[in-house]
């Protein structure tokens, strides 16, 4: 399954949750909208690389998609939010060197039953282990703009 993240949305999304802001518009809104504002160089850009949903999983009775950005120079960024966390796969053609400044813990390795609907083969060892391919957990939507942030300044990704 790989479909554009609005389309998924337009068949997923209820009234109710537009209406009343449920938790699945603002991570979508942010995936969407914010973060390919720090990944992308121009709208053109953007409209070949556009987030798709490769997945779903449930958290407190809600079906959430779990987000994959594939960028032009080749990195590729899957991502869920479960309303508690965010868990994220970088899978890079170059090495990520970059302070984090404790957004996460770079030595945790975690499991696949820990990244709700990623297909296995899409969660990584520690970032500490391996710069180009990493899984990580991040606690809040600000925390995620500010890891993407210090990505795009290194890696001069806009």
């Amino acid at each position: 399954m790989k479909q554009d993240l609005q389309e998924w949305l337009n068949e997923h999304i209820s009234r109710d949750e537009l209406l009343h802001g449920g938790g699945l518009w603002p991570q979508a809104k942010f995936v969407r909208d914010v973060l390919p504002e720090l990944l992308f160089k121009s709208f053109e850009e953007f409209e070949e690389h556009k987030p798709v949903v490769i997945s779903t999983h449930t958290s407190i009775s809600v079906r959430l998609p779990v987000y994959q950005i594939e960028l032009p120079c080749g990195m590729v960024i899957t991502m869920r939010c479960n309303f508690r966390d965010w868990k994220v796969s970088i899978n890079s053609p170059q090495d990520i060197n970059v302070d984090f400044a404790g957004l996460f813990n770079p030595e945790t390795k975690w499991h696949t039953c820990h990244f709700e609907g990623f297909p296995g083969k899409l969660v990584y060892g520690a970032y500490a282990s391996n710069k180009k391919q990493f899984s990580v957990e991040i606690d809040s939507a600000y925390d995620v703009y500010t890891f993407f942030w210090l990505i795009s300044t290194k890696m001069k990704l806009r």
